[in-house]
C-alpha cells in the first residue's frame, strides 16, 4: 500500500476526511489520527464512505454495542469481504488440515446484528456448502449447553472438532463436557477464537485440558480486528512460536516488551492494510468500505523490529524476516488496565465506578470497589467486592448484597448488549451466576488497594 497515494484518493473522495484535513502538507505522517468519537460517531454515514459507495453495501451489521453511544451500524461492501471465506478456508487447511479429517465445526459466539458473529458463520457456511471438505456446521450461538449436547450426540462422527468462541468460553466448555460425562478422544478438539487477548500459560492450559501437547501452537488460534477495522492481523505458527519463546524467556519478553507477560504477536498478510505504532497504540490504515486513514485503535501495541529479536535464535526469526522488514509483524498487550474482560467483553471500570457513585444514600457506598477472577469446578466467574460505609453491617449484609447485585447487573446489562446476551447465556448454561457480589466495610480494606481490576 502507497500510504500517501491512498491518502490522497481518500481526502478527494470522502467529504468528512476532506472536513479533517481542511490543509495537508502532502506528508503522510503530518495527518491527524482518526478516533472512533473525533471521526466515525462525529460524521453521518454518508460522508463517511466514498460518494455514492452507500447505493453499493450489501450488509449491515453492528459493532458489539459497548459504549455510552449504542452500537454502531456498519455497511459493508462485496470486496471487503471477497477475501474473507478464502483466507479462513486457507487458515483452516493449514492449521487444521480439514482437507483430510472429517470436521465438526461448532460456532458459539453471539449472532444477531453482531458483525462478527455472523460474518464468520456465514463464510463456515459457504465453505462446508463448497462441498470440497467432509465438513459439518452447527450454530448454537452462546447457549454452551446445546453446543455441549451436539459434541455428546455426534463427536464419534468425525476426526475432530473445533470450536470458535470467545477464549474465556473454553473452561465451561470443557466443565460442561465433564458434567456430561462426555468422553472425547484426546487431541481431538480444537479452538479458533476471537474477541480478546489470552496469554500463553492459556494456551498450554487448554492445550491439557483436552489432552495435546503442551506446546502445540494451534489448539487456540486467534487474529486481531474489530468492527471499525475489519481483519487486520492474525496469528501464525511463526508467530505463535516466537511467543512461545519470549513467554519461556520472562526476563527478555520484559526487556523487549516491557512486560514479563509476553504480548500476542501477528502477522498482517493483507496488502491493504497499513499498521503504525504511535504512542505506544496500534494505528491502522486500511482500505474498506469506511476507509481509514491513520486509525487509532486505542489498543496498546507496536511493530515488532529486528533489533528486538538480536537475542532470539535466528531460525525463530528468519521465517519472519521479510514481514518484519516490512513492517508486517505487530505485537498486542491485553487492554487490563482499564477494563474487566467478562468473557471477551470488556467491562470498563470507570464506567463502573461513576455508576456506583450513583446509587442512593441508602446503598452507602463507600467510593470503591475491586473485581477479582475467581474459579470454581473449572468455571471462571468474576467477583465484585463493594466497600461501604456503615453500622452494624452484619445486620444489613444480605440486604446491600442483594440490592447492589441486582442494581449492577440491571446497569451492565442496559449498558452493554454484548454483557446481556453473554451473562444471560452463559449463566443460563452452567446453571450458575457468572457475576457475584460481596459487600465489606471500608474500613477493612487492604492498604493500597484502588477501584481496579485485581487478580487473585
Amino acid at each position: 500500500m502507497n500510504v500517501t497515494e491512498f491518502a490522497t484518493k481518500i481526502r478527494n473522495n470522502v467529504t468528512a476526511y476532506r472536513k479533517m484535513t481542511p490543509e495537508w502538507s502532502g506528508e503522510f505522517k503530518d495527518l491527524p489520527l482518526l478516533t472512533k468519537s473525533n471521526y466515525l460517531l462525529s460524521y453521518p454515514m454518508e460522508e463517511l464512505c466514498e460518494e455514492g459507495e452507500l447505493d453499493k453495501i450489501h450488509l449491515i451489521g453492528a459493532s458489539s454495542g459497548f459504549s455510552k453511544t449504542g452500537a454502531v451500524y456498519w455497511p459493508k461492501r462485496p470486496q471487503d469481504e471477497a477475501g474473507y471465506m478464502q483466507g479462513i478456508e486457507t487458515m483452516f487447511v493449514t492449521n487444521y488440515h480439514i482437507d483430510t479429517k472429517k470436521t465438526l465445526m461448532i460456532e458459539c459466539l453471539a449472532f444477531g446484528m453482531w458483525i462478527g458473529g455472523m460474518q464468520i458463520a456465514t463464510a463456515y457456511r459457504n465453505i462446508a456448502l463448497s462441498g470440497k471438505y467432509r465438513m459439518t456446521l452447527a450454530t448454537p450461538g452462546l447457549d454452551l449447553k446445546t453446543a455441549v449436547d451436539v459434541i455428546g450426540q455426534y463427536h464419534k462422527r468425525y476426526d475432530q472438532i473445533i470450536i470458535t468462541t470467545n477464549p474465556g468460553n473454553l473452561p465451561l466448555i470443557a466443565a460442561l463436557i465433564k458434567q456430561n460425562n462426555i468422553e472425547l478422544p484426546k487431541a481431538s478438539v480444537y479452538f479458533a477464537v476471537v474477541g480478546e487477548y489470552f496469554t500463553e500459560s492459556f494456551r498450554e492450559y487448554v492445550c491439557e485440558l483436552f489432552g495435546h501437547p503442551k506446546d502445540a501452537y494451534n489448539i487456540v488460534w486467534t487474529g486481531y480486528g474489530s468492527a471499525d477495522t475489519g481483519y487486520v492481523s492474525q496469528e501464525t505458527e511463526n508467530s505463535i512460536k516466537l511467543r512461545k519463546y519470549f513467554y519461556k524467556h520472562p526476563e527478555l519478553s520484559k526487556k523487549v516488551f516491557g512486560s514479563e507477560s509476553t504480548p500476542m504477536i501477528l502477522e498482517c498478510l493483507s496488502p491493504d492494510v497499513y499498521i503504525e505504532a504511535v504512542d505506544g497504540n496500534i494505528v491502522v490504515t486500511k482500505d474498506q468500505f469506511i476507509p481509514l486513514v491513520r486509525y487509532n485503535t486505542a489498543d496498546s501495541g507496536g511493530l515488532v523490529t529486528e533489533e528486538q529479536l538480536k537475542d532470539v535464535p535466528q531460525e525463530l526469526v528468519a521465517p519472519l524476516l521479510s514481514n518484519i522488514k516490512a513492517g508486517k509483524v505487530m505485537y498486542i498487550h491485553g487492554r487490563v488496565g482499564n477494563a474487566v474482560i467478562f468473557y471477551g467483553t470488556n467491562l470498563m471500570i470507570n464506567d463502573i465506578q461513576e455508576f456506583l457513585l450513583s446509587q442512593p444514600a441508602d446503598m452507602e457506598y463507600g467510593g470503591l470497589f475491586t473485581v477479582s477472577e475467581k474459579q470454581t469446578e473449572g468455571i471462571s466467574y468474576l467477583e465484585f467486592k463493594v466497600y461501604i460505609r456503615t453500622q452494624n453491617l452484619d445486620n444489613k449484609r444480605n440486604t446491600l448484597e442483594s440490592n447492589y447485585f441486582s442494581k449492577l447487573i440491571d446497569y451492565l446489562c442496559d449498558y452493554s448488549a454484548e454483557f446481556r446476551i453473554k451473562y444471560q447465556n452463559l449463566s443460563k448454561s452452567v446453571n450458575v451466576s457468572l457475576i457475584r457480589l460481596k459487600v465489606d466495610d471500608i474500613n477493612n480494606i487492604p492498604t493500597g488497594t484502588k477501584h481496579k481490576f485485581i487478580t487473585d
